[in-house]
């Protein structure tokens, strides 16, 4: 039983009908795996932005949607910036000048922690509301219910447990960090639990982003 995406020249995992998810999508709309087309330059004269919609970037398209026209004589007032600006980071920017997990960190610790890496999604991945998702391999599809795509933080839970998890169970994240799926950092809670971290796993995770060792608990001073 093939594994990888029947389409030409890809290598993803497959998804459904021996197709990757891309691919499944676009023969369900049009009938057909669409051919894939390169990155187009956008069609506003000396405008060295890629194409985004309707043959222009991002840029020319909003003044083209609100104005009837793309202007070509008037520079766009943000420059191009195409990756993150965090130092020894090569994604693509997202928002605020950086890439969507430097972006993540920011907003949960205020610090974009340049000196961690950055895990890469795998082919099939994403990302849904800060949670990294993945396609399941076929044999540990009894450990998702037969679930071909789902958050990659249950499925470390469920290969720790070997079995699948029930409806009312949660993984929680201990330093808070959604895509820290590490084993260690996972946590089996109920529903019934409330949400958050525990103060004492913050204070440990902010002096090891510190480049510290943290401090014994205080009952191991007694």
């Amino acid at each position: 039983m093939t594994t990888t995406c029947q389409a030409e020249a890809c290598d993803r995992t497959v998804y459904a009908r021996g197709l990757c998810g891309r691919h499944y999508t676009q023969h369900r709309r049009h009938g057909a795996v669409q051919p894939d087309v390169g990155p187009r330059p956008c069609a506003t004269a000396d405008c060295d932005r890629q194409a985004v919609t309707r043959g222009w970037c991002h840029g020319h398209y909003l003044r083209w949607s609100r104005t009837g026209d793309d202007k070509p004589d008037v520079p766009l007032a943000r420059p191009v910036r195409d990756d993150c600006s965090v130092p020894g980071c090569a994604r693509l920017t997202h928002s605020q000048g950086m890439c969507r997990t430097h972006v993540e960190r920011v907003r949960q610790h205020q610090d974009a922690a340049p000196d961690q890496p950055v895990r890469p999604i795998g082919s099939g991945g994403s990302l849904s509301h800060g949670y990294r998702k993945v396609v399941v391999p076929v044999d540990l599809l009894h450990l998702t219910r037969g679930e071909r795509n789902v958050l990659e933080h249950r499925l470390v839970m469920a290969q720790v447990l070997g079995r699948a998890l029930r409806r009312h169970e949660v993984v929680h994240h201990r330093n808070g960090d959604r895509l820290d799926n590490r084993q260690s950092n996972l946590e089996l809670w109920s529903v019934d639990q409330p949400k958050g971290q525990r103060v004492q796993d913050k204070v440990a995770f902010a002096w090891r982003s510190c480049g510290c060792t943290p401090p014994r608990p205080r009952s191991a001073w007694m």
